[in-house]
């Protein structure tokens, strides 16, 4: 075989190995993650909507009362999978958690307000599921 040829052959290679790579990331990406197991705070809800988003609320709010360590409660989000994508308008925070499946999305989001000294003053729990 000649140096032009294998050096085609390469290129060829390395353009199959990028295409299929890149299908693969594809698939993956719309994948449910629903298989995950969900955390503490989101788990053994109500399969009913809006006793769901009841307990979540309730849970949220004996988990992390108000005058509580804003820092405690970021941690323990995060370690949960939550995100925390920044502050709202001033000391208005929130951080939320989402699991897909084939037909569902489910979201989980923590809002809460801190005082000037980095405690909690409100907070609460939403969740909304949606299915189509």
């Amino acid at each position: 075989m000649t140096r032009q040829a294998r050096t085609l052959l390469l290129v060829v290679a390395l353009i199959l190995v990028g295409t299929v790579s890149s299908a693969l990331t594809r698939v993956y990406d719309r994948l449910p993650d629903d298989a995950q197991p969900l955390p503490p705070l989101a788990d053994g809800l109500s399969t009913v909507a809006a006793t769901a988003r009841q307990q979540f609320a309730d849970r949220v709010r004996e988990r992390f009362a108000a005058g509580s360590d804003e820092r405690v409660l970021m941690l323990e989000l995060w370690k949960e999978g939550f995100e925390h994508p920044g502050e709202g308008d001033g000391r208005r925070h929130w951080a939320s958690l989402e699991r897909r499946s084939l037909a569902c999305t489910r979201a989980w989001t923590v809002t809460w307000t801190t005082d000037e000294g980095g405690h909690l003053a409100t907070i609460d729990g939403t969740y909304i599921p949606s299915c189509s």
